[in-house]
């Protein structure tokens, strides 16, 4: 008789984390030893009988008056689909746009510019197939719509409060009053990636996008965006590179701007809470190098050190480069993992104070600004 140990597994898998961050700004005086706050709390769910398959997570933040005070909630994820006997997947929910470097263009935990650009670590809903014919992994998917915006503070902008960086409509009392008002619909993307055979570590990609730009004034444009990246490792050092070209071929009307620019020079994306404009078309370079330390100290492993550089070039508008540098530790204890992240940024939103840097940049804020970030999470 079969006893209770051979129970098969059951398919569901329930999770979640929760985080806590310490944060310290340059220029933000009035916390000149910084703060600590609630990050994140999460819930995960997972299914997984070797055919049917899905996942989705719900998360809610509560950040710190450092970082605005405020709070929102939103579906990170959501998605069920079935793995076929070749092992190929197909998603339908709201899933990963398979753009770039995957799963992240980054080792540390506010990722590379590309995300603050919705070209990394976005989602969208639509349907989404994975397959692989030798060497290639190749990802198609068509995304009618983004992912929708869900609950929030009452001051932050209702459109706003996403996870994932998206073309929203501006918001008069917390965006830019500009009366810009574009979605993104009717998106394709398609990402090619070889992997080297044999013991190598090593995986060259493509990726193409292209959808619709649909806006409140009744015009029809659409944005387009290509990437090409490499990754590997040898022994305990690893790498990650791409280069990526995008362009939001908008139709603003002539009053739809603020500040003198160009209508058209920009977009207005949003996340979390808040929206801000980017540069209508630019290009993007990512160079990450990271090691990996052998051994334990104590309770703790894991330990990788890293350093991870982007730049924004922008295309429009003679609007000055945003970038960002990141150089960090991440480590782990039983289901704790931490991160020190030390960043140095000028004209990006979330590391310096020019919230408008992705596009307009503000002369007063042309140096670079600092800031420091520890966390600490526990995942169940």
């Amino acid at each position: 008789m079969a006893g209770a140990a051979d129970a098969p597994a059951s398919p569901w898998n329930i999770g979640g984390a929760v985080r806590v961050n310490y944060v310290y700004k340059s220029w933000q005086p009035e916390y000149r030893h910084g703060f600590v706050g609630l990050d994140t709390l999460r819930l995960d769910v997972k299914y997984d009988d070797g055919h049917l398959i899905g996942s989705a997570q719900y998360r809610y933040n509560h950040f710190p008056a450092g970082q605005g005070g405020y709070t929102n909630n939103f579906l990170h994820h959501g998605w069920a689909g079935v793995r076929f006997a070749d092992k190929s997947e197909l998603h339908v929910g709201l899933d990963k746009v398979p753009f770039g470097l995957l799963p992240f263009a980054s080792n540390n935990f506010f990722e590379s510019i590309a995300y603050y650009l919705g070209l990394e670590d976005t989602y969208a809903l639509g349907i989404n197939y994975a397959w692989r014919s030798g060497p290639v992994a190749w990802r198609l998917a068509y995304f009618a719509r983004d992912g929708g915006s869900y609950g929030g503070g009452g001051n932050t902008a209702r459109a706003s409060n996403r996870y994932s960086f998206n073309l929203v409509p501006d918001d008069d009392k917390l965006g830019y009053g500009t009366g810009q008002g574009d979605r993104e619909r009717d998106t394709l993307v398609a990402r090619a990636a070889w992997h080297a055979p044999g013991e190598a570590n090593t995986e060259l990609g493509l990726s193409l996008l292209s959808g619709a730009i649909h806006s409140n004034n009744g015009e029809r444009s659409r944005r387009r965006a290509a990437a090409i990246h490499a990754k590997g490792s040898r022994g305990p050092w690893a790498m990650m590179a791409e280069a990526l070209y995008y362009n939001n071929d908008t139709r603003h009307l002539p009053g739809q701007t603020f500040g003198g620019l160009d209508p058209n020079s920009f977009v207005i994306l949003g996340a979390f809470g808040y929206p801000y404009p980017v540069a209508a078309k630019g290009v993007v370079y990512v160079a990450n190098v990271s090691y990996d330390i052998a051994g334990s100290a104590g309770p703790f492993t894991g330990f990788k050190i890293y350093n991870d550089y982007s730049v924004l070039k922008k295309k429009t508008g003679g609007f000055k480069d945003s970038l960002q540098n990141v150089t960090g530790l991440s480590f782990s204890s039983g289901k704790w993992m931490f991160y020190a992240d030390v960043m140095l940024a000028k004209h990006q939103p979330y590391m310096s104070p020019d919230f408008g840097g992705l596009a307009a940049t503000s002369p007063l804020h042309d140096g670079f600004s600092r800031r420091i970030n520890l966390q600490a999470g526990y995942y169940f």
